[in-house]
């Protein structure tokens, strides 16, 4: 399990609620390894990818709006990072699940989690100073 700390946080309400939630989905792939059902597997999988995937562009379009609203300097370099992850998340070849399940599912879960965390505390955080100072709540 993976648990957020106050070192993770932004000031930015909005922005670590949704980081929040991004640790949440990723604790539910957690989850799906530690806890593997044959029969629910596949589907289960499906569908924290796809909410993976539909949270993952909901938040990085909250992120860019605050972005374009403040002038945000790096805005094309962030986004750069999110758009690479939205292409990680949009080529995982689930059919390759069946080959070996907790590979796959161990795998999926080391990127997403050692990616999120590290776009926190490094990337996000870059930004979290400029945004603050200029009234983002």
């Amino acid at each position: 399990m993976f648990h957020w700390q106050a070192e993770f946080e932004l000031g930015i309400t909005s922005i670590d609620n949704q980081h929040k939630k991004l640790i949440e989905i990723g604790n539910r792939i957690n989850e799906l390894l530690e806890y593997q059902d044959d029969e629910d597997d596949y589907n289960q999988i499906l569908e924290v990818l796809e909410e993976l995937k539909s949270y993952t562009d909901y938040h990085f379009k909250t992120e860019e709006e605050l972005f374009l609203k403040y002038n945000y300097p790096e805005f094309h370099l962030h986004k750069k990072e999110h758009d690479n992850f939205i292409r990680y998340i949009d080529s995982i070849d689930v059919d390759s699940y069946e080959e070996d399940k907790t590979l796959f599912i161990r795998d999926l879960l080391q990127k997403i989690i050692n990616w999120i965390f590290h776009h926190i505390i490094t990337s996000d955080y870059m930004y979290k100073d400029y945004l603050v100072r200029l009234g983002a709540k």
